[in-house]
C-alpha cells in the first residue's frame, strides 16, 4: 500500500470529525481525490481510505468481523446500542456511481460511534473508534473480500 501522505496535495477535506475511545482516536474525514470521493480513517499509525461501495460493503457486515482485525472479541458486537439518545456531532455522504452511503459521527451514552448507513440497501453498521483504529490498519484489500456478497447477505436486491 503506497504511503496516503505522498499524495496528500492532490486531496481536498471536505469533513471531518474525530471519534474517540478508551483505546483509541482515530480521524474521520471526507476527502475528495483525483479518483473521487472517499472516506478516510486516520490513526497515529494507519490510514486507509474507501470508497462509497467498500463502505457498503461494510454496512452489512457483522460486528464480528472487527474481532477477527482486533485477534480478541470485539466488545460492542456483544451489545444492543439504541440509536435514541445519540447526538449527531457529524453527517455526511459519499456516492459514487455504484453506491451512496450516508457516514454519521454520534456521540452516545455509550460513547463515540461512527455510523455507515447504506439507505437503498437498508443496512448499517455502529463501529467504536477501537474497532475503526483496527480497520484502519487493514489492507484495502479488506473490501474486495466484503464485496464477495456484493447485495448484501440476503443476496440480490430486487
Amino acid at each position: 500500500m503506497t504511503d496516503p501522505t505522498e499524495s496528500a496535495h492532490y486531496i481536498e477535506i471536505d469533513e471531518e470529525t474525530v471519534v474517540r475511545g478508551d483505546d483509541a482516536t482515530v480521524t474521520v474525514r471526507r476527502i475528495r481525490t483525483p479518483k473521487g470521493e472517499r472516506l478516510e480513517l486516520r490513526t497515529d499509525d494507519d490510514v486507509l481510505r474507501a470508497d462509497a461501495l467498500g463502505l457498503e460493503s461494510l454496512s452489512w457486515q457483522d460486528l464480528d468481523v472487527f474481532s477477527e482485525f482486533l485477534g480478541e472479541d470485539y466488545a460492542l458486537a456483544e451489545r444492543s446500542e439504541s440509536d435514541a439518545d445519540d447526538t449527531v456531532d457529524c453527517e455526511f455522504t459519499l456516492s459514487n456511481e455504484y453506491a451512496d452511503i450516508v457516514v454519521r459521527s454520534v456521540e452516545s451514552p455509550d460513547g463515540d460511534r461512527l455510523i455507515v448507513e447504506a439507505p437503498k440497501k437498508q443496512f448499517s453498521i455502529r463501529v467504536d473508534a477501537e474497532g475503526l483504529a483496527a480497520l484502519a490498519a487493514q489492507d484495502t484489500s479488506i473490501f474486495s473480500a466484503f464485496l464477495e456478497t456484493p447485495h448484501g447477505p440476503g443476496g440480490h436486491a430486487h
